[in-house]
């Protein structure tokens, strides 16, 4: 089965639970509980923790702002491994408890009065180098300073995984990767960290994990650059040979943040055979990953889950992840569900039917329209904190989440970004318009709701209900919590649209179809949760 995206803390996290719970927060401290995602590493001045878990004395840098004004900067909290928390002696939250805030941190801390706004990974990963050019961030908006705050981080950096079958009689000396830049631009405000414009190249020197066997390599996230493995024996001898991406067949190759690309690598006496996969995995704790997408004759497993007093059916598919078979249909509390798609609610019945209009008795069936604000349980969503919330819980039951663009397109593999089309997702048909059917069969169940439709900030709402024969609702969205882009006027620089990446179906002669597209943040959509990938 392809791995899987978000880890729950170990068993020893789990163990100290009773000492959680205890902890005192009547002095008001900040207090971090922390979560190890995708989708990290350190200098060597720190501790480190492992890919899934922080150990004892591991240190973050915290960045906290209220009302757009900073009241931390890069503030440095130490992990205790007796209470599992991040704490800073001293620092306090202030008193307001009506106010909330906008907290960030990365790993690993980094001494200043400001978070780092570059980092680099190191030429030689061997040793204790290895860890020290990891790099993983989080960012969680609406924190009350009355409560703990559960923060996930995500590793930033990509990884190589290389696999080698040694065919020669020497062992191998070292295996090092040239042309990547070595240098990334982090943003503390979205927690994002990418390639630095014009900075140099590195030759990259995988750390060691199994001797002649298996090689890890940190490398910062960057489009369409040109590797070349070279790989030297114990005998002084050297092989080369460029890495080609087997889904172009291009030297070009995407390096995507927080996710592995495998290598499998043969040193023959002659020279080097690689091969690159195709699969873009998400970050796995271990020596080792598994690449096998599993059988496609296995069967799909059902059961049902629990949420606001309603029983949903779920489905474990293809993918090795457990999906809601059903729409949401949960009503937050304060929320009342309206039947007027020209009001800003932010929760409705949907139209899809012959008359088009709102329909109560429908969502049983279909479930109910949200906003993204409401889907993803904040009370506003803005350009400032829009880049925050994927793979955010929303109104998900606890242990579930609103799907990102990964698991996304992850599952049905067409995706309007076509650089982002993923051919090996089970669910994608090899160009043939018609994966719906292959979802159904395998017990997802999609449903036509059809969409409220807002097109901008300022815009009208009005149900969109497209229908082909006797369905209606034929195009019909799905919440993702990925941010596609945000649109300001070219003038006045105000707030247009946000739009997130979400599933639509598309039914018509020629389509019958399951996509990822993306949607309006103001627009009404059907919300299907995924389980996260812990089931915790």
């Amino acid at each position: 089965m392809k791995k899987l995206l978000i880890f729950a803390l170990s068993t020893v996290l789990l163990a100290a639970g009773c000492a959680k719970e205890s902890l005192d927060s009547a002095n008001n401290a900040i207090v971090i509980d922390p979560t190890i995602a995708d989708p990290e590493l350190f200098p060597k001045t720190a501790t480190r923790a492992t890919d899934t878990d922080f150990e004892h004395g591991d240190r973050i840098g915290v960045t906290i702002r209220v009302d757009g004004q900073t009241y931390l900067s890069n503030r440095e909290f130490t992990f205790d491994g007796a209470t599992q928390f991040f704490t800073a002696p001293n620092v306090r939250w202030y008193d307001d408890a009506s106010r909330t805030a906008e907290l960030s941190a990365y790993y690993p801390y980094q001494p200043g009065g400001e978070a780092p706004t570059e980092f680099a990974v190191l030429p030689d990963q061997n040793g204790n180098n290895y860890t020290a050019s990891d790099f993983i961030a989080g960012i969680k908006q609406g924190v009350r300073p009355d409560k703990k705050v559960d923060l996930v981080f995500k590793h930033k950096m990509a990884r190589l995984i290389v696999n080698v079958t040694n065919e020669t009689d020497s062992d191998i000396a070292e295996i090092l990767f040239k042309g990547t830049v070595g240098t990334g631009c982090y943003d503390c405000t979205t927690c994002e960290l990418c390639v630095k414009a014009d900075a140099a190249t590195l030759d990259i020197k995988a750390c060691e994990r199994r001797k002649n066997e298996l090689y890890y390599a940190l490398l910062i996230p960057q489009n369409g650059v040109e590797i070349t493995a070279s790989v030297t024996t114990a005998d002084g001898e050297e092989r080369e040979e460029a890495v080609e991406d087997p889904k172009t067949g291009s030297t070009a190759v995407d390096l995507v943040s927080g996710c592995n690309r495998v290598l499998d690598m043969v040193v023959t006496p002659d020279g080097l055979r690689i091969k690159l996969s195709g699969e873009i995995l998400p970050w796995e704790d271990g020596e080792d990953i598994d690449t096998d997408n599993g059988d496609d004759d296995e069967e799909p497993t059902t059961g049902t889950i629990s949420w606001g007093g309603v029983e949903y059916k779920t489905v474990t598919l293809k993918d090795g992840r457990t999906w809601m078979a059903e729409n949401l249909r949960y009503v937050p509390a304060g929320k009342t569900v309206s039947s007027d798609p020209a009001d800003g609610n932010g929760i409705w019945h949907s139209a899809a039917n012959a008359s088009k209009t709102a329909d109560p008795a429908l969502d049983e069936k279909v479930g109910l329209l949200y906003d993204a604000a409401t889907a993803f349980g904040t009370a506003e969503i803005t350009a400032e904190n829009a880049a925050s919330f994927e793979g955010c819980q929303g109104i998900c039951p606890n242990g579930w989440h609103i799907p990102t663009n990964a698991e996304l397109t992850g599952l049905v593999g067409y995706n309007a970004n076509s650089s982002l089309k993923d051919e090996n997702a089970p669910y994608y048909d090899n160009g043939g318009n018609k994966n719906l059917p292959l979802l159904n069969e395998a017990g997802f169940n999609w449903c036509f709701a059809g969409a409220r439709n807002q097109t901008n900030v300022t815009g009208a709402g009005s149900y969109l209900v497209n229908n082909y024969g006797n369905v209606y609702g034929a195009m019909t969205y799905v919440w993702g919590s990925t941010l596609h882009t945000i649109q300001t006027d070219n003038t006045s620089g105000a707030l247009k649209n946000i739009q997130f990446y979400s599933f639509m179906s598309t039914l018509n002669d020629s389509n019958n179809k399951v996509s990822v597209a993306y949607g309006n943040f103001k627009s009404g959509y059907s919300v299907r949760c995924i389980q996260n990938a812990d089931g915790q």
